[in-house]
């Protein structure tokens, strides 16, 4: 038994404590809510369903992130270590490294400010990568109560005045690089 909690802590460790990170955004929170995770499962160990055991992992790591909120809502004000949100970013090939940091950290301002579950839902699934079924099995949800919140969510971030602005300024600027590219290249060709 204990071989395999110790390999259900290797396999699982590191989504458990990047949810949890991402999600309060303090390394030594997220540490503590994942200890609290492998505690239960020790605790729970033989009463779960260990071919849902992903799943169940994510509900407690869900549930340990709201309860921790919950107790200590008066330092929500403390200014946040920002996850790093390399994965949202990485496609958009944007300008600067500048401009790259002020819109990962507005984003990241955009989904702490989401109201749950929308906040869980865009971490689990744009962050995270975790299907429908898995969230459906972490949140308790259905398929289209996930799908719809998921939807809600992103229109909320697209619909951030602030986010928006960063974005169509950082793409602005990438279109203008590619441009001004093309009619260097054509201008050297011609």
């Amino acid at each position: 038994m204990l071989d395999q909690y110790r390999q259900a802590i290797d396999q699982h460790r590191q989504r458990i404590y990047s949810f949890a990170h991402y999600s309060l955004r303090v390394a030594e929170d997220a540490e503590d809510v994942t200890l609290e995770v492998f505690i239960k499962l020790w605790q729970h160990w033989q009463k779960i369903d260990h071919g849902k055991l992903g799943a169940w992992l994510m509900r407690v790591a869900h549930n340990a992130v709201i309860d921790h909120v919950r107790q200590h809502r008066s330092t929500r004000e403390q200014v946040d270590q920002f996850a790093d949100v390399e994965q949202i970013t990485q496609d958009l090939e944007l300008g600067s490294t500048i401009d790259q940091d002020m819109f990962k950290r507005g984003l990241q301002l955009a989904i702490k400010d989401l109201d749950e579950p929308f906040r869980s839902i865009i971490i689990m699934r744009d962050v995270q990568g975790l299907s429908h079924e898995e969230m459906q099995e972490t949140l308790n949800m259905s398929e289209s109560q996930i799908k719809v919140c998921l939807h809600r969510a992103r229109r909320k971030l697209r619909e951030d005045a602030q986010l928006r602005k960063m974005f169509d300024a950082l793409t602005g600027s990438r279109k203008q690089k590619t441009t001004s590219t093309n009619k260097d290249e054509s201008s050297s060709h011609g």
